[in-house]
């Protein structure tokens, strides 16, 4: 409904010259085509015109009962804080049109150009706009609450602060558009285009976007709470510290998607919706991409994917060391020795980590170090010659790969020397004994560490 504007702030409109000019024109058939013409401030909605005794016939549209601009050409008109609510301007030319806070509630707009136009803070609450064109508008705080817009072209708009609420916008075309804090709140979408568009800190509370394109789309901050997101593309969207808690994204795709910071908890999805790396890793942003397999990792132990859960955790551990690499390397070039030193280093041991256990998630890496290690010091026992057969006619140093391997093994499995006939001599060969004890308690320790988490699971 519009709002009662003060008398002493509305023009007379039986004494605006204009608008009588106007109507007349109208209700003698002539075609309106007033390229660059000035009607700001024109105070011609529905209720003005009823007022003012003009009606269907004289100008008013039988159909909406506002101004009959229906095919009209108003290019490049100047229309600031006029009121049109109610017009009907099917099909009608706007192209590069100035209306900075024109009013165009419940207005006719099917099918009609308003590409490249300056609409700032204009109110289209409610308008009727089936493949309206509004290519390249500047609509920064524009309000389209309730609107039907289906299949409109709003393809590299400005958008910041636009309102949405509610508005219709089956298979609207939004490529490419900025739209910063924009509402979308409770708005139909479905099919929407909304690919490579900004659309950071964007408000989709209970929207439906089901089967919509976003791919490549900024979200960062966005907030998707009880949207509904069947079949979306959010291919290498940006959804760093975006809001998408308690969310069904199992039918979206979500190829290279980044959720750095993302607040994820119950959402559904799986490993292989990801293609493999999430978008940071691509990009090689690796800092970010352990922060999105953290959220990523979190999310999954919320609804009980453990096996999900597993390869974040290891896909974020790898990108800590991909990080301390880049850092060591950054390091170097600069000369700085300390951090080089520094940063090698935490490549070197989670290097050492991943090989040997894959970050505590592989029993299978574990069992191969163990067999590695028995070959290995059953190796340094052979060349120092510190293995001896106590009795027998073998008696003396053994180079026997069986005894040597039999003595590694049980030396690496047990607490004490095992006592199997042979002897350890000199103090070299009783160090690597040592040595091999502790690394075989270490090593059965950290088997039965990951043997635990995996049972519990």
């Amino acid at each position: 409904m519009d709002q009662a504007t003060p008398p002493d702030a509305r023009p007379d409109t039986q004494g605006d010259a204009r608008l009588r000019a106007l109507l007349a024109r109208i209700a003698a058939e002539v075609p309106v085509r007033d390229a660059g013409c000035d009607i700001s401030r024109l105070s011609a909605s529905r209720d003005a015109l009823v007022a003012a005794g003009f009606g269907a016939g004289q100008g008013a549209d039988p159909e909406t009962g506002g101004l009959a601009l229906a095919g009209a050409d108003l290019s490049r008109a100047r229309m600031e804080e006029a009121d049109l609510s109610g017009a009907n301007l099917r099909r009608a030319n706007l192209v590069g049109a100035v209306g900075r806070s024109t009013r165009f509630t419940g207005a006719i707009l099917e099918e009609a150009d308003l590409s490249d136009a300056d609409l700032s803070g204009a109110d289209f609450s409610g308008i009727m706009a089936g493949q309206v064109r509004f290519a390249g508008a500047m609509l920064e705080d524009a309000r389209f609450g309730q609107a039907a817009m289906r299949f409109a072209d709003l393809s590299g708009a400005l958008l910041d602060g636009t309102d949405f609420a509610a508005a219709d916008l089956w298979g609207a075309n939004f490529t490419g558009a900025d739209a910063d804090d924009t509402v979308f709140r409770g708005a139909r979408l479905d099919e929407a285009k909304l690919a490579d568009a900004n659309l950071t800190h964007a408000d989709f509370a209970d929207a439906s976007l089901a089967k919509a394109t976003l791919a490549g789309s900024r979200l960062r901050g966005a907030n998707f709470s009880g949207a509904k997101l069947d079949g979306a593309d959010l291919s290498g969207a940006d959804l760093s510290d975006t809001d998408l808690v308690r969310l069904n994204l199992a039918t979206c795709r979500l190829h290279h998607a980044r959720f750095s910071g993302a607040w994820l908890n119950g959402t559904r999805m799986s490993v292989e919706q990801l293609g493999g790396a999430v978008g940071e890793e691509v990009a090689g942003a690796f800092e970010a991409a352990q922060a999105s397999y953290l959220a990523l990792e979190q999310n999954w132990k919320s609804i009980g994917s453990h096996d999900a859960a597993s390869w974040a955790y290891k896909r974020g551990r790898r990108m800590g060391r991909f990080h301390a690499g880049q850092q060591a390397r950054a390091a170097w070039r600069a000369r700085d020795g300390a951090g080089a030193l520094r940063h090698g280093y935490r490549w070197s041991a989670d290097r050492f980590v991943e090989w040997l256990c894959d970050y505590g998630e592989s029993l299978s890496r574990i069992a191969r170090a163990f067999a590695l290690l028995i070959v290995v010091f059953g190796g340094l026992y052979g060349l120092t010659g510190g293995l001896i057969i106590l009795e027998g006619p073998e008696a003396g140093p053994t180079y026997n790969p069986l005894d040597l391997l039999s003595y590694s093994a049980l030396n690496m499995m047990t607490a004490n020397p095992p006592e199997i006939g042979l002897k350890p001599t000199g103090r070299v060969t009783n160090l690597l004994v040592g040595i091999e004890g502790a690394v075989g308690i270490i090593l059965m320790g950290l088997y039965g560490f990951v043997l635990g988490n995996r049972l519990r699971r």
